[in-house]
């Protein structure tokens, strides 16, 4: 159950010019997180901001966030520096269920971050696992590793073009039986979702959507989804409260 917690900042990096990464002291949020689950955190501005849990220690108690700078509320939490606090909501949504033994991991822009949480808790389990990023650019390149299909738009490192051009080069062996899980923009998430159709793979995303509340009451954050009642063309689900994890062939792109 998601509750309010006051925690405190444990260490702060910055990945480039304008994202950081924050991790928080909350052994609460850190034991009960699953992958695709967000935070809530309040800044001096009128509403909270929701970030993607980018990674837990559950030994220690922690979890960080990634904060990319979009705005005054975003350049407030960003600036936290350890030793500072502030009250967080959550965990938040519900998160992917991790029941196949293969994945394709597919994350853009600020969704690298829940793809980082999301390939840590599969290691754990020992699943196999592939990872596809997707950039505009080389200074945007963040939580990456060797090991991962790199792609940017401007071709200024590894493949030039978008993810599917790095879902491409992946194996027959590597595609077989996997499970896609995407997060990013909702260009690339869709453009994901056509590929992992056409391949007859399952594809679930988080989807990224403005949220006030983050607990399903203000109704800020609902999307298309199709409706299981013959006749009626969708229905609007809430990311926050419904999500933010969905099947794919749900989602009215």
């Amino acid at each position: 159950m998601s509750k309010d917690f006051f925690c405190e900042v444990t260490s702060k990096s910055m990945l480039n010019e304008d994202t950081a990464l924050i991790e928080f002291l909350c052994p609460e949020i850190a034991e009960s997180a699953v992958p695709g689950q967000f935070v809530n955190i309040t800044c001096s501005n009128f509403l909270r901001r929701p970030f993607g849990i980018a990674s837990v220690d559950r030994n220690r108690g922690t979890f960080k966030v990634g904060v990319k700078i979009i705005g005054e509320g975003t350049e407030e939490i960003a600036s936290f520096d350890e030793g500072d606090g502030t009250w967080i909501l959550g965990p938040l949504g519900n998160g992917f269920e991790l029941k196949s033994d293969r994945y394709i991991l597919v994350g853009g822009g600020s969704g690298v971050f829940p793809v980082n949480f999301l390939y840590e808790e599969l290691c754990s389990q020992d699943k196999k696992v592939k990872v596809v990023q997707g950039f505009r650019d080389k200074t945007q390149i963040i939580m990456n590793s060797p090991e991962y299909i790199l792609t940017t738009d401007a071709g200024d490192a590894g493949i030039k073009g978008n993810c599917c051009d790095g879902l491409n080069t992946l194996s027959k062996d590597d595609i077989k039986g996997a499970t896609v899980l995407c997060v990013g923009p909702m260009p690339m998430m869709r453009a994901v979702s056509a590929w992992a159709s056409d391949k007859g793979l399952n594809c679930y995303v988080s989807l990224e959507q403005r949220m006030a509340c983050g607990i399903g009451i203000c109704l800020v954050c609902v999307c298309k989804i199709k409706a299981e009642e013959e006749g009626i063309p969708f229905e609007h689900k809430r990311c926050c409260k419904d999500g933010p994890v969905f099947d794919s062939k749900e989602v009215i792109w």
